[in-house]
């Protein structure tokens, strides 16, 4: 199966190197298009990919990935139209570009699919979710992304939201750590030990709210006390609008304005 990459950055390189860990998939027929830096060449030679320098090198390629800047997409898809087979899968990973607009770009009857990964994928942890047109086999997609993580279909209405959430989701988490690594040092703890600490909580915590499937208040409830040492830091943050603030910061996200 022959798959073309179009896009070495962050998201690129994590969903080629999680190709490349999952072993499912045989490197030398993964062909990434070079760019201005040198990132699809150093990405190539680490995955033992191959590094192209034109669109033409991607004819009679099954699968093409486009994982660039929405501003550059509809060029780089007219450009694909020329050179590309009727049977040849088009994944955008390009958020808000929608199916409908690749589809008036695009030959008739063109397989298209717009996936939204987050940059776990790299160590075959991640969540994608997929949407896509009548057009596509839904086997060669299972094939290809479900090695990386958890893949989901969803309407594509909801791609946004889910890019949103499982995008911008680890930052947060990232932010949440070091907040969490603060309060420990101000406390005398090893800088460290907390981040090893809070990590495997999170990691812990995260795996009985999948596993047990109870509401997250209900697992709350569960460690809260009265009086006890839990009510108190939660009532901490919710005088400091903790949740609130988790809301804004996604809606901020998806605003349109």
């Amino acid at each position: 199966m022959k798959i073309g990459i179009i896009g070495a950055g962050s998201m690129g390189s994590a969903m080629v190197k999680g190709f490349y860990k999952s072993n499912h998939l045989n490197m030398n027929n993964i062909y990434i298009k070079s760019g201005k830096s040198n990132k699809a060449k150093v990405l190539a030679e680490r995955v033992n990919a191959n590094v192209i320098d034109t669109y033409n090198d991607l004819e009679q390629s099954d699968m093409i990935i486009l994982m660039v800047n929405e501003s550059d997409a509809r060029g780089i898809l007219e450009k694909l139209s020329d050179v590309m087979s009727e049977n040849t899968v088009i994944v955008s990973v390009v958020p808000s570009l929608s199916i409908e607009g690749m589809e008036g770009i695009l030959p008739q009857a063109q397989p298209i699919v717009s996936l939204l990964p987050n940059t776990v994928v790299e160590i075959n942890q991640g969540i994608l979710g997929y949407a896509h047109n009548q057009y596509v086999d839904e086997e060669t997609i299972n094939f290809v992304f479900k090695p990386l993580g958890n893949l989901v279909k969803v309407n594509e209405s909801e791609l946004d939201i889910f890019s949103t959430l499982s995008g911008c989701g680890p930052a947060i988490v990232d932010v949440f750590i070091e907040g969490l690594s603060d309060g420990a040092v101000l406390n005398g703890m090893n800088r460290a030990l907390s981040y090893k600490v809070i990590t495997e909580m999170l990691i812990g915590a995260a795996k009985l709210a999948q596993a047990s499937e109870k509401h997250p208040a209900e697992l709350k409830d569960d460690v809260t006390s009265p009086g006890g040492s839990t009510i108190k830091a939660i009532a901490t943050l919710e005088k400091h609008a903790f949740r609130y603030t988790l809301v804004d910061a996604i809606n901020a996200v998806n605003r349109k304005n």
